[in-house]
């Protein structure tokens, strides 16, 4: 297990990591800070992508849609790790 990206599904599955950290970032500034720049960018970003989940899920503190869409790219990760071509 390296992290060395040698091809294009190694650009694929990093890119998906760095998506779901930045998810991870994104629900704990949300969950603790309101006034962040960042937040404000990130929220941006996945205000549009989250809409339909966050209108169908209840609303709470800690933004389940946001987590769900984390464990969804990794669940891909996984997927492509296990099913590579």
């Amino acid at each position: 297990m390296g992290y060395v990206v040698t091809n294009g599904i190694g650009l694929i599955i990093a890119s998906l990591n760095t998506a779901t950290f930045i998810t991870l970032v994104y629900v704990f500034l949300k969950a603790v800070e309101t006034r962040s720049r960042l937040l404000h960018a990130l929220d941006k970003i996945y205000g549009p992508l989250l809409g339909p989940l966050r209108r169908i899920l209840p609303a709470w503190r800690l933004d389940v849609a946001s987590l769900i869409f984390a464990a969804v790219l990794q669940a891909a990760v996984f997927g492509i790790k296990r099913y590579r071509f």
